[in-house]
């Protein structure tokens, strides 16, 4: 590390994107700067100023690299296509590292076709998406090609006999010559309006050449265009209106699970929603919504030939001004990142947003049930765990202990069920906390007490070898037959009663996550507790502790002030100016707080 620090001097200061590599030489961070030098040695700070991801990231680094730029936005572009070339671990990821496919329209043949494609190798031919669902971008052509007669073959021979697509009407067969290469065209242009969801004009198009078709007598051609009218008016029908005015825009949403976050785009093209893809986004290093949103407009719009002027965000992503700069560069005209606070445009966000948290949700739940299915696998249960309670102890020096029971249902957290459990000053140990919190469990349960029903398929208890024996041991003294489970946050390694080999699951799998965030959420609500009763404690004692100040005058001064914090910081003459206070006791208050500090 000395050396890399070292060798940061020569490192200049200008514009680019460095890559810091592992011990093999694998880049496993890219990143850019507008400041090469400044930015790169910010990781090399004591470990004590790094964040927990960071700090574990910069002990695999053995050597970096750095290439620069002749601004921002380039430094912007190169990092985009590095990550895409080198999947390193510790940046933001697409997940599941693939391609989206593109349909594509070969303008550069005579007859132009459709394709599906994952790669974007010319210039000439016209392409549209990214789509994230293969299986719906296939059905958009077969609706295509069911409106416009467009051909889907590779090689086309002149001069062959129509194959069956000519025959069901899927395509006009242009190697037969019964086609016209100009209405061919026309249709082609066709095709890109409809994509681009400009479906008004591209009917009242289409409806003129239906009337100069049936004044030249072309009655084939006229019903030809008269059908596929009334087919685009009914798919324009399926789409929601947003508004009156012909808005083209994109609308981005985003949607944290876990440490995944699900991204959803809304592309309105002439004040209707024309498309919905969804993205699933892997953390790295506990990044935030704002530096995720960043990530997934710099790869997506990266590719995307068919970026909006506008582009609805929720949150105002890290170097915003630089991100515009590129689309514009991109785009050819001004392109703005907007978070609308008001209007149509802020609802249409908020439907994002909704669409997004609930997809993010259905996700969820089938990620649950399949991690839920796993684990009785793992651990060999006789039953599949419907409902999992977890155990946690908390308290602060030994003092105001207190536990938490969370349920999860089917692999989703069912905070309606959540119980908490307030212990006596001598429970100091967590062992006989847990022991005591789980008999008070059973023992509610036994009396049927609705709160406490149904029994649980598993416990799980946060803690190792020690809190999985302490919880089997109560399991045994009532007769309660619950398999239980320790999680111990070292290594996030489970433990069977009386089994000191723990149970290691993978590291990146659905289960082990599931049981993370269970053990997590029984942390959070047990300290959450404790902190409330801590709080009530201090509020007793502080003003308690004054002489003169009983109930009803710490009342009106609670009531008046909000807190204690707030008494605190009152003048003498505030303090004086209670109801029910006289000069002498505001003097004690005053002068209690002060020696205090």
């Amino acid at each position: 590390m000395r050396g890399l620090k070292e060798r940061l001097k020569n490192v200049p200061r200008q514009p680019g994107v460095y890559l810091f590599k592992n011990e093999q030489g694998k880049v496993i961070y890219v990143g850019k700067a507008k400041v090469l030098r400044n930015r790169m040695r910010s990781y090399f700070q004591s470990p004590s100023q790094l964040l927990p991801k960071v700090r574990a990231m910069m002990a695999k680094v053995h050597d970096f690299d750095y290439i620069v730029t002749g601004n921002e936005v380039e430094a912007l572009i190169l990092e985009a296509n590095l990550i895409k070339a080198y999947q390193p671990r510790y940046n933001i990821l697409l997940r599941d590292d693939k391609s989206y496919p593109y349909l594509k329209i070969t303008l550069g043949e005579d007859y132009p076709r459709l394709v599906i494609t994952r790669e974007k190798k010319d210039n000439v031919s016209r392409y549209f998406g990214p789509y994230s669902d293969v299986k719906a971008l296939k059905e958009t052509v077969r609706l295509l090609t069911s409106i416009f007669p467009v051909r889907t073959c590779r090689r086309m021979k002149p001069g062959s006999r129509p194959c069956l697509n000519r025959h069901i009407n899927r395509c006009l067969a242009p190697c037969t010559g019964e086609v016209d290469r100009q209405e061919y065209h026309q249709m082609v242009e066709s095709i890109i309006r409809f994509l681009e969801g400009d479906h008004a004009r591209l009917v009242r198009e289409l409806e003129e050449e239906m009337q100069e078709a049936a004044r030249d007598l072309e009655f084939e051609k006229a019903a030809r265009l008269r059908n596929t009218i009334q087919a685009i008016q009914r798919v324009a029908e399926k789409q929601k209106v947003v508004l009156d005015a012909p808005l083209q825009l994109d609308v981005v949403a985003l949607a944290p699970v876990n440490r995944e976050v699900l991204v959803l785009v809304f592309k309105v093209r002439a004040g209707k929603v024309v498309a919905k893809d969804t993205f699933w986004l892997r953390m790295a290093m506990d990044e935030n919504i704002a530096e995720m949103l960043g990530f997934f407009l710099q790869q997506y719009y990266s590719d995307n030939p068919d970026t909006p002027r506008e582009i609805l965000v929720p949150v105002e992503p890290p170097e915003k001004s630089v991100l515009e700069a590129w689309l514009t560069e991109k785009n050819k005209t001004r392109t703005s990142l907007k978070i609308p606070q008001r209007g149509t445009k802020h609802q249409l966000l908020e439907m994002a947003r909704e669409n997004a948290r609930v997809l993010a949700e259905e996700k969820t739940r089938g990620k649950g049930r399949e991690a839920v299915q796993e684990l009785a696998r793992a651990l060999s249960l006789e039953v599949v765990p419907s409902r999992i309670e977890c155990y946690d102890i908390s308290h602060l020096a030994g003092e105001g202990t207190v536990g938490s029971m969370v349920v999860f249902t089917e692999g989703e957290k069912d905070s309606s069920a959540y119980r908490r459990f307030k212990l006596g000053q001598d429970v100091n140990n967590d062992y006989l906390a847990m022991s005591e919190v789980l008999r008070r469990r059973i023992a509610r349960g036994r009396e049927e007490d609705p709160a406490f029903l149904p029994w649980p398929d598993l416990i799980i208890v946060d803690g190792g070898l020690g809190q999985a024996n302490a919880a089997y041991q109560v399991m045994e003294e009532t007769g309660a037959a619950i398999p239980v489970l320790g999680l111990a946050k070292k290594n996030e390694e489970l433990y069977r009663p009386n089994d000191s080999h723990p149970i290691k699951l993978p590291q990146d799998g659905e289960t082990l996550h599931l049981l993370q965030r269970i053990r997590d959420e029984a942390h959070r609500f047990a300290l959450q507790y404790q902190r409330q009763q801590r709080g009530k404690k201090l509020r007793r004692s502080e003003l308690d502790q004054i002489q003169g100040i009983g109930e009803k005058r710490k009342q009106a001064l609670l009531n008046h002030f909000g807190s204690v914090a707030r008494v605190r910081e009152a003048s003498l003459d505030e303090l004086s100016g209670i109801k029910g206070m006289n000069r002498a006791v505001a003097q004690r208050v005053y002068e209690f707080f002060r020696q205090e500090t």
